[in-house]
């Protein structure tokens, strides 16, 4: 199912637009129009009026003029983001793309550009009626990098996605043995976006069985930055009798990611499928930039870029590809006189605005896998439900096809092997055409497994997602038998996930201390909030005794705060504090090993013959006392996020890796002394409860960090303090609802 032919586009197709767009509490636009070019020009203006600093900052990144305007960064990090974005943009893709056959799934439909237009004339309004000179937010007000938007900023932004910069330094910093300009240091290796920024997600998919009402029931949890590039930005797009859909947008980007229609709701979990890999070049001994392919040497193509760099001299570099994609330097992977690694990725394209738009419109989740199937520009897993309490699980998106033969004869060196192994990498003999990803009979770009290989599920009682592989989604009917491309299978699961499925087996037993069994929106929302610490359930007792009779003096106060503890992450916890940095420290050691038999109960008890137990305490009792922290602070009193003019607001949650489900990240480098944690670094960011009635979906939800990133905006803080209060935003659904919530509203058009 599609969206072309929806008859979307209406006005827009003749570049006029009016939009209304209402507030309701909180700053949250519900934007309403006839058309889908001029919803898009409604959120383009809205969400400038909220972050238009963060909107000019991205297409800044994309433009490759980062070090023009702000400098060379640390380590250069300005610099190897603009080598990188020319090198995306320097063959003309994204115009081609554009410019491809009505009808292919590469190019995008008449839909998709009017709201394009849409956008970029939405955001240029609001330039206008402000003025650079003008804008509210002190980060760009005068800024000469914020500028008017053209639809080519908007399509190169889809086309590189939210790419983290993982990739940017090995791309930039590739040069051959002998050259110049090559770094001494190499750079770090590329990685995936969870292991690169400890980023993840949870996810209820919750089937008819599972329910009080029969029907279904989501919860939507990324763990995603507080901050920068991946910020989400909460919407309501509504179009009479065609169109209603609520939930978040990333900033910059006006589509609904993750939330829901009157039949669907759905979220998104990072996945753990290697959505790149690599080719192992072996080089011409008579020139280094020459790669051997079927018997004979071929070149590598050349593209000089020079940067701009406000406080240096300009950078000129000769970047390097090859038909497999950009040549790499890193740590992992040289460029020596003999080898070298080029990196391929999935080609996405300009598909995802289609996608979304398809979406959108599924009226069950067999037709939202259908639809996600059609393009699989999704980059991560889906989790969803609809409305007559089906629930379904899959990592739709395009995946390298190559299974575990392929790997086996293609993989040539230790390099490879220990990428294969360890980090699940394909790095494959780029000699040999043998080599080249294989592509299944439904993918729908080359190289690429097609929808059908893809780890699915569907179920009329549960699915979950915690960040660990597909395998068991449902403990019940575990996944198996994928190329580890996909994931890892038979393996230990996070303590997160082994809480997520405890806490969804415990609710629909009735055995969790909630009323009655199953779930209903109101039991999600507890559930969610319960802030159970699972690291700490596991081990505090024996942690609490090894302490007593360790017969260390210093460790005793440490012993009783921990014995004291409420074994939650709660603003009112007592000792959670002491415990993350027990955790932190290296101190959570099993005794009982994993067993796949009981995966989802092994390992457990604390392990305290272990030296290191013990020790990773002592070390965590000595870094409060030197900083003047009680051992038995209230959470809240030192975990707090601090929103400007002395505001400091309480945060509950806590660390993923320690079994807590409502994530909370904070970095070692920001405990400050006295004061605690002061700077959340990403954790539960969008929060989403629904629940399908018989009169029509309910639900709730709110943005950690709230709406506006402008520190002046009365919206830069609210919505963090319901957090702390553990409260909710009802997401406005319906027209009576958003009519009764509404404090402004605005009628723009052109």
């Amino acid at each position: 199912m599609g969206v072309t032919g929806v008859g979307w586009c209406g006005a827009a197709a003749a570049a006029t637009y009016s939009a209304e767009i209402r507030r309701t509490a909180l700053g949250v636009p519900h934007i309403k129009a006839a058309d889908i070019g001029s919803i898009g020009y409604g959120y383009g203006y809205a969400s400038a009026q909220d972050n238009i600093c963060e909107i000019a900052d991205r297409i800044l990144t994309v433009s490759g003029e980062r070090a023009r305007h702000l400098g060379a960064g640390a380590a250069d990090a300005n610099i190897m983001s603009d080598l990188y974005h020319r090198a995306a943009f320097a063959k003309g893709d994204v115009e081609r793309l554009l410019a491809g056959p009505p009808g292919s799934v590469d190019t995008p439909s008449p839909d998709a550009r009017a709201m394009a237009r849409g956008y970029v004339a939405g955001v240029n309004r609001y330039l206008r009626e402000t003025g650079v000179a003008k804008i509210d937010d002190p980060r760009c007000r005068g800024a000469g990098w914020v500028r008017p938007l053209t639809e080519i900023d908007f399509w190169r932004h889809m086309y590189v996605g939210q790419t983290v910069d993982g990739l940017f330094a090995p791309v930039g910093s590739a040069q051959p043995p002998g050259s110049s300009a090559r770094q001494a240091a190499l750079p770090a290796d590329a990685r995936l976006l969870e292991e690169e920024t400890g980023l993840g997600s949870n996810a209820y998919g919750l089937g008819r069985e599972v329910t009080k009402s029969g029907r279904g029931v989501l919860l939507g949890n990324p763990h995603y930055p507080w901050t920068g590039v991946n910020r989400f930005y909460r919407t309501h797009f509504t179009i009479p009798g065609k169109l209603n859909v609520v939930g978040v947008s990333y900033v910059g980007m006006p589509l609904i990611r993750m939330g829901h229609t009157e039949h669907v709701a759905w979220s998104n979990t990072v996945s753990t499928a290697s959505r790149y890999g690599y080719f192992e070049l072996k080089l011409d001994p008579a020139d280094p930039t020459r790669y051997l392919y079927e018997g004979r040497y071929e070149p590598m193509t050349r593209q000089t870029f020079t940067v701009a760099v406000k406080d240096g001299p300009p950078v000129t570099r000769t970047l390097y590809a090859t038909r497999y994609g950009p040549v790499v330097l890193s740590s992992t992977f040289p460029w020596t006189t003999e080898r070298a690694f080029a990196l391929r990725q999935a080609p996405v394209g300009l598909r995802d605005v289609d996608q979304y738009m398809a979406v959108w419109q599924a009226r069950s989740v067999r037709e939202l896998q259908k639809v996600l199937a059609a393009r699989q520009s999704y980059r991560f897993n889906t989790t969803a439900v609809d409305a007559g309490g089906e629930a379904f699980f899959g990592d739709m998106g395009m995946i390298p096809n190559v299974p575990e033969e392929l790997a086996k004869a293609c993989i040539v060196s230790d390099v490879g092997r220990e990428a294969w192994t360890r980090g699940r990498r394909a790095v494959l003999d780029g000699s040999r055409a043998a080599c080249d990803w294989r592509t299944d009979a439904d993918s729908t770009a080359p190289g690429m497994f097609g929808a059908r290989a893809a780890p699915q599920l569907f179920r009329t009682d549960y699915v979950t997602q915690s960040n660990d592989s597909y395998w068991l989604t449902n403990p019940e009917q575990p996944l198996t038998g994928y190329s580890r491309v996909w994931g890892d299978e038979g393996t230990a699961r996070s303590l997160r996930t082994r809480l997520g499925l405890d806490q969804v087996k415990r609710r629909v037993e009735g055995t969790d201390g909630l009323e009655g069994r199953k779930f209903d929106l109101a039991a999600l929302q507890k559930v969610m909030f319960g802030n159970r610490h699972y690291g700490g359930e596991l081990t505090r007792d024996e942690l609490v005794t090894a302490c007593r009779t360790s017969g260390r003096a210093k460790l005793q106060p440490a012993c009783e705060a921990l014995a004291r503890w409420d074994l939650k992450v709660d603003l009112d916890s007592r000792g959670a504090h002491l415990f993350h940095l027990f955790a932190e420290n290296g101190g959570l050691k099993f005794r009982t090993p994993f067993d796949p038999v009981d995966p989802v109960g092994t390992p457990h008890t604390l392990d305290s013959s272990d030296p290191a137990v013990l020790a990773a305490l002592e070390k965590a009792v000595d870094r409060l006392a030197e900083l003047k922290i009680p051992l038995d602070a209230r959470l809240g009193d030192v975990q707090r996020d601090d929103r400007g003019r002395g505001e400091l607001v309480p945060i509950h949650g806590g660390a993923g890796g320690e079994g807590v489900f409502n994530v909370i990240t904070v970095a070692p480098e920001q405990l400050k002394p006295e004061l605690g944690w002061t700077q959340i670094r990403h954790g539960a960011s969008w929060v989403m409860a629904v629940e399908f009635t018989d009169k029509g979906p309910v639900s709730r939800g709110l943005l950690t960090y709230s709406q506006s990133t402008n520190s002046g905006s009365k919206h830069y803080a609210d919505q963090t303090r319901l957090y702390s209060r553990k409260q909710w935003d009802d997401l406005r659904f319906t027209e009576a609802a958003v009519a009764t919530g509404t404090v402004n509203r605005q009628v723009v058009s052109e």
